[in-house]
């Protein structure tokens, strides 16, 4: 499957999904920069996901298509024009195989999902299910004949995003102690570790620790639980994040110690700007979609043989949630703590 190196010049790697999607594509990126250091590297991705993108280093530009105005054969006649040598299609659903195959790319690339296989001529069995999703997307290359030489999540960052942190640590009297961040957010609710539970889980850790903890939210449901969260913690040092695009939230969440939270993007944004995390999951599998990295952490109720279950709703009562003991939780933020060797006051 090795490919011809002189003749790609051009090359369009195609993935829709979730902001965490998409930050665990970013490893993809640096690898093919290295490969092909002078070609055209663009992406194709959905509206919601291109500010992750923006400023990439490792690529020259990023597309979007937004299905809710499906405008298919507009963007195929596009990429036709583009005339791409490779194609890389992580995603492989109908849509954007049908893109692949109808490029014109030399080489099109893709997983041999079922109904698929008709769109490329350069294809592998994918690992879905069964390793992490970076090492999915890398996998794409390692059929390619593309060396690995970087496994890290990428998220750029610069100095408006850093001001804006700054200035909310400022405004909220943050300085001059650690913090810890708190993420409620997640797609499904039964994701989502409950705001009673994290009220208990903070007032321990303040017995534990002398730190600060913000809280991420993204929607308007979520920034409500936060807020309840925060007024309901006995220290009064919870404090909820102002409305922040993605970038900006990748600015607060470095500045965070650590960060706990439910399987969703802004772990992943953890994990990109370098902030140890820890996962708190349930119907998901932390293997497949966890914090990647050796240095980063997933605390499951490991004794249910229901875990990762995938389901949007549960008719046992979320037990994988509202079970998970807070001490066992506080037993995996001490491993992370000693795993990055990070300094927290600890409470005499």
């Amino acid at each position: 499957m090795s490919l011809d190196k002189s003749k790609i010049k051009n090359i369009l790697v195609v993935k829709f999904g979730g902001i965490g999607d998409i930050l665990l594509t970013t490893p993809v990126f640096p690898n093919i920069r290295a490969y092909f250091p002078d070609a055209v590297i663009n992406v194709l991705t959905l509206r919601n996901a291109r500010d992750i993108l923006i400023d990439n280093p490792y690529i020259t530009r990023a597309f979007t298509y937004d299905p809710n105005e499906d405008k298919s054969w507009c963007l195929i006649r596009n990429i036709r024009k583009q005339k791409y040598d490779l194609i890389i299609d992580l995603y492989g659903n109908p849509r954007t195989a049908l893109i692949t195959f109808i490029s014109g790319a030399k080489y099109r690339f893709g997983f041999k999902f079922r109904g698929r296989n008709y769109a490329y001529n350069r294809s592998v069995m994918g690992r879905g299910g069964t390793v992490h999703n970076v090492e999915f997307n890398l996998d794409a290359l390692n059929a390619l004949g593309i060396p690995i030489v970087s496994r890290d999540l990428y998220l750029p960052l610069n100095i408006v995003h850093r001001e804006f942190a700054d200035s909310f640590i400022r405004s909220s009297g943050l300085e001059g102690k650690k913090i810890i961040g708190i993420s409620k957010t997640g797609g499904w609710e039964s994701k989502r570790y409950k705001s009673n539970d994290y009220i208990e889980l903070i007032d321990k850790l303040n017995g534990i620790y002398d730190a600060n903890f913000i809280l991420f939210w993204g929607t308007k449901k979520e920034r409500e639980d936060c807020e309840y969260i925060a007024k309901s913690i006995r220290a009064g040092n919870a404090f909820v994040i102002p409305d922040s695009p993605i970038k900006y939230l990748g600015a607060l969440i470095q500045k965070c110690s650590l960060v706990i939270g439910n399987d969703s993007g802004p772990l992943h944004i953890a994990v990109a700007v370098g902030t140890p995390t820890l996962g708190i999951y349930g119907p998901t599998n932390p293997k497949l979609q966890g914090p990647y990295g050796e240095k980063n952490l997933s605390v499951v109720k490991e004794e249910l043989n229901c875990l990762y279950c995938n389901l949007l709703e549960c008719d046992i009562g979320n037990i994988c949630m509202t079970e998970l003991s807070k001490d066992r939780i506080i037993e995996k933020v001490k491993e992370l703590i000693s795993l990055n060797d990070i300094e927290l006051k600890v409470r005499s």
